[in-house]
């Protein structure tokens, strides 16, 4: 696989960082995650501005290069570098080891993993759990697409419980997100999410898909509060993956769940 490396492309393999980088010794990062379809970069610009916002809150110094054509132009260089059409892209910026740290410049990588859909349906054996051991920050962390290293504590409870996500919880002991995306739980046709002061990560994806199947007259989009124990009194229950798709949820606990309407969400959203 190759990646963009600063505009230059490389094989993952050789591609070399020093260890007083910033991203790896201090997580000073942040990184936008969108895809690729059909050679088509979706709702770039909307990814574009994202990005922007996430590096402006980090006080990062915005190099005058960083255009919407450029922003463009590095995913596309590593689209072709791969010759991929398909795929979940990741465009990480971040500041390099600069004496001056308010002089610091910034650097990033642009890596794609390939995929043979469009967008990707993920279906079958998935079973989430609550979270409890700590909760997510309802202000900063709900801005900015960065580092977390919580939740990868989270992560190693997950893979050693065999979870396929958690729900992470607010200070309010109410659902903000999951371990992998935007939570959705569905009852009688109104599809229910945690409204973003409750811990959202600001995502395009979210908030483009939010307004599409608002306008359907099958469904009722609520950005609401929601406590833990609505999740085993839904019909069904769905993940948002930036830069993937939707991961149907088929258990928690003891209570289990279809995937018929969210299969139907997933085609009016996705079909393209």
């Amino acid at each position: 696989m190759k990646i963009n490396v600063g505009g230059l492309i490389e094989g993952q393999e050789l591609s070399t960082i020093k260890i007083t980088n910033r991203a790896f010794s201090h997580g000073d990062a942040v990184k936008e995650v969108l895809r690729l379809v059909n050679g088509e970069i979706k709702d770039w610009e909307d990814h574009y501005f994202n990005l922007m916002a996430s590096m402006r809150i980090y006080r990062m110094n915005i190099p005058l290069s960083f255009t919407p054509e450029f922003f463009q132009e590095q995913i596309n260089l590593v689209a072709q570098a791969n010759n991929l059409s398909n795929g979940k892209i990741t465009f990480f910026t971040f500041r390099e080891d600069d004496a001056d740290l308010l002089k610091a410049s910034i650097n990033y990588i642009v890596t794609i993993e390939g995929s043979n859909n469009k967008w990707e349906f993920l279906d079958g054996d998935a079973e989430i759990d609550v979270y409890k051991d700590f909760t997510v920050n309802t202000s900063f962390y709900s801005l900015v697409n960065a580092q977390r290293p919580e939740e990868y504590i989270a992560e190693i409870y997950r893979l050693e419980n065999e979870y396929e996500d958690l729900v992470l919880l607010n200070n309010d002991k109410r659902m903000a997100r999951t371990l992998k995306g935007s939570i959705f739980v569905l009852k009688d046709n109104i599809l229910k999410t945690p409204k973003s002061s409750e811990g959202v990560i600001t995502s395009a994806l979210r908030n483009n898909f939010i307004k599409v199947i608002s306008k359907e007259e099958d469904y009722t989009v609520e950005e609401v509060e929601i406590f833990p124990f609505e999740i085993q009194k839904a019909d069904e229950v769905f993940v948002l993956i930036d830069g993937v798709g939707i991961q149907s949820i088929s258990q928690n606990r003891k209570k289990n769940y279809q995937s018929t309407e969210t299969k139907k969400i997933f085609e009016i959203y996705f079909k393209d």
